[in-house]
C-alpha cells in the first residue's frame, strides 16, 4: 500500500507522539509498503500564521536542511519524509492510505480528495486543549478511527463511533533490564515537562516530601527543557538524553518511576521505565489503564494529589518486597508490549477495507 502520514509540524526534541508514527512508518516499510511522511507546519484549516511564527519556522527548514539540528530518530531510508510550510491539498500525493495523527490534520484530511486514499484518524490523546467543541467535532468526521489506549476507545464509543484499538508498545531493543531489580540503591526518576498536563509540579512537590523524611534517596530528573528551579537537594537532571543513558543511568538505576501527569494518551515513559524494572508510581491519568494495575503492576492515585503520590512513595520504600514485587509484574506486562504485535494490529487496521 501506499501510505502518508500527516503529522502537525516537526520537532527537534523527542516527542512520543511522533516517536510512535515514525516506529510504525519504520515497521510498514520493512513489510514491503511504500511510506511518507508529511510535516504540515501550517494547515489550510487553520487561521494564518503570524509572521514571528512563520519566519520561525523558515529558521528551522533551513537548519534542518543543513544539518545544523540533528534527527533524534532515525528512520529507515525508505520512508520519504517531506517538511512543508503551508501545505495545500495538492502537496498531498494520490495513495491508498492518509492517516491524520492529531486533530489539526484531521480537519485537514478529512477535506482531501479521494485520490489521497482511504482516510484515517490514528489518535493518540483526547486534545481537548485545541478547543473541546472543534477537537470533538474531529471525533465524528468520517474517517476510520484507529486508538492507543482503551480510555480513548471509550470515548469513541461515547460519540457513537467505532475505533480500533491498536495499544503502544515499548522499543525492547533499547529498554530492558540491566541491573538486578533486588540490589539497587534508593533512586527515584521522573520526566520533567513545562506542560502543567504532564503535573510535574506535583510530582516536584512529592519529591521534596520524600527527600525530607528520606534523605539519602537520590532523585534523577530528565526531560527536553533547561533544569528547573527549586528541586530537591541533590536532584541529577539530564537533559535530553540518549536512550541508553536513559536505559543505564535513569530507568535501570532506579527503584521507583514517578508519573504525575494529569492526562496522558499514553504512559511511554512509564513503560519504559517499567521495562528497565523500575516500580511505577502513577496518578489515574489514562495513559496507564493499559498496564498500571493499582497495587499489582504500579501503585495508583488520584490526579493532582502530591500527598497521595508521596504516601505511595513512602510505602515501597519501606517494604522492599512489595517495591520488588510490582516491579516484577510491571516488567512482566509490559514484556508483552511489543512493536512486532502493535505493528500488526496498526497494518491489519489499514487493511479492514481492503
Amino acid at each position: 500500500m501506499k501510505i502518508t502520514f500527516v503529522l502537525p509540524g516537526f520537532s527537534r526534541f523527542p516527542v512520543g507522539g511522533f516517536q510512535i508514527v515514525y516506529e510504525y512508518a519504520n515497521y510498514l516499510v520493512k513489510h514491503k509498503h511504500d511510506v511518507e511522511i508529511i510535516h504540515a507546519m501550517f494547515l489550510p484549516t487553520q487561521s494564518a500564521p503570524s509572521f514571528k511564527n512563520y519566519m520561525k519556522y523558515q529558521v528551522k527548514r533551513v537548519s534542518l536542511g543543513l544539518g545544523l539540528i540533528k534527527p533524534w530518530f532515525r528512520l529507515d531510508s525508505r520512508v520519504k519524509v517531506r517538511n512543508i510550510g503551508k501545505i495545500k491539498y495538492i502537496d498531498v500525493r494520490a495513495g491508498d492510505r492518509i492517516i491524520a495523527t492529531a486533530w489539526e490534520t484531521a480537519e485537514f484530511v478529512n477535506m482531501l480528495p479521494k485520490t489521497c486514499g482511504e482516510k484515517y484518524y490514528f489518535i493518540q490523546h483526547y486534545e481537548i486543549w485545541g478547543g473541546k467543541e472543534r477537537v470533538d467535532k474531529t471525533w465524528k468526521l468520517p474517517l476510520h478511527k484507529i486508538v492507543i489506549a482503551s480510555w480513548l476507545k471509550s470515548i469513541a464509543q461515547g460519540f457513537d463511533e467505532s475505533a480500533i484499538l491498536v495499544p503502544n508498545f515499548v522499543e525492547h531493543n533499547n529498554f530492558y533490564l540491566t541491573k538486578p531489580i533486588e540490589t539497587r540503591d534508593p533512586i527515584i526518576s521522573m520526566l520533567y515537562s513545562e506542560h502543567a498536563i504532564k503535573g510535574s509540579h506535583d510530582g516536584i512537590e512529592a519529591l521534596n516530601m520524600v527527600k525530607k523524611d528520606y534523605p539519602n534517596v537520590k532523585i534523577k530528573l530528565f526531560g527536553v527543557y533547561e533544569q528547573p528551579e527549586n528541586l530537591p537537594e541533590g536532584t541529577e537532571y539530564y537533559r535530553t538524553p540518549s536512550r541508553e543513558i536513559l536505559r543505564n543511568q535513569i530507568y535501570n538505576e532506579s527503584l521507583i518511576y514517578l508519573f504525575p501527569s494529569v492526562t496522558e494518551g499514553w504512559g511511554l515513559t512509564a513503560t519504559e521505565a517499567m521495562a528497565c524494572g523500575a516500580a511505577l508510581v502513577s496518578t489515574e491519568n489514562g495513559g496507564v489503564d493499559d498496564f498500571g494495575i493499582n497495587r499489582e503492576t504500579a501503585l495508583v492515585s488520584p490526579i493532582k494529589d502530591p500527598r497521595a503520590l508521596y504516601e505511595n512513595i513512602r510505602l515501597l520504600l519501606d517494604n522492599d518486597d512489595l517495591r520488588q514485587e510490582i516491579a516484577r509484574k510491571g516488567q512482566s506486562v509490559v514484556s508483552k508490549l511489543t512493536l512486532e504485535h502493535s505493528g500488526l494490529l496498526f497494518e491489519k487496521a489499514l487493511k479492514q477495507d481492503m
